[in-house]
């Protein structure tokens, strides 16, 4: 008799949190890195620095999930590293452009969203970004709709993922909900597991191994989610 195939683990999960870029969001098929290697070029060019290495595609997907207070800074020598607000205005419109004019989800991600507020989830949206790069996706793809919560870096004094996710459970449902945090960076585990929540990792988005390290469950597409919540 053939062995059963076994079944996918299913997680409790009242509160749902999501990262953005990498998770929901596809900012490398939107054309976002190659925009921050544009407003790059754009600052260097003004500042007489034409001689800087522009990032690397790859470098931009290692730092994406950062907050600007470190992405920034990471991509300059140190002895420029005081210019960094100004690289990150600079980049940003570039980076808005992108956004408004061809911005896209990861396939499947609508479906998901959609399937799990019928479900009765709440949806919370957590993003280091900014509220300029967090209003312009969430204009693009109808955020407001999909999701019951947005945080970004700045709202309410808040700084990291975790105090996010603290801020939200206390609106939302209270201590002792059953939590689920998805994303595609160590910061994104870091917070859930701070909350108790189940860590799901998305292998399509920009992290790597070590990033999943303490997950408890892989995904390798958004529709894929459906088979974890229960």
């Amino acid at each position: 008799m053939p062995a059963r195939a076994r079944e996918p683990r299913r997680f409790s999960a009242h509160i749902i949190f999501f990262d953005n870029d990498g998770t929901v969001f596809d900012s490398a098929r939107s054309g976002v890195l190659k925009a921050v290697q544009d407003g790059f070029r754009e600052f260097a060019a003004r500042r007489g620095l034409a001689h800087l290495p522009v990032p690397t595609i790859a470098r931009i997907k290692e730092l994406t999930g950062a907050p600007n207070t470190e992405f920034f800074p990471a991509v300059l020598p140190p002895e420029l590293r005081h210019l960094a607000p100004e690289l990150r205005d600079t980049c940003l419109q570039h980076e808005v452009r992108a956004i408004r004019g061809r911005g896209e989800l990861y396939p499947g991600v609508l479906e998901l969203l959609r399937e799990l507020r019928t479900r009765g989830k709440k949806l919370v949206l957590i993003t280091h970004a900014g509220v300029e790069y967090l209003t312009a996706t969430a204009e693009r793809f109808g955020y407001p709709t999909l999701f019951d919560r947005l945080y970004h870096v700045g709202l309410h004094g808040l700084a990291g993922k975790a105090e996010m996710m603290a801020h939200a459970v206390a609106e939302l449902a209270g201590d002792g909900a059953p939590l689920m945090a998805v994303g595609d960076k160590a910061a994104d585990m870091a917070a859930g597991r701070a909350h108790g929540a189940a860590c799901v990792f998305c292998a399509y988005g920009f992290g790597t191994d070590a990033d999943a390290e303490g997950a408890d469950a892989v995904i390798q597409a958004p529709l894929e989610l459906l088979e974890l919540v229960g």
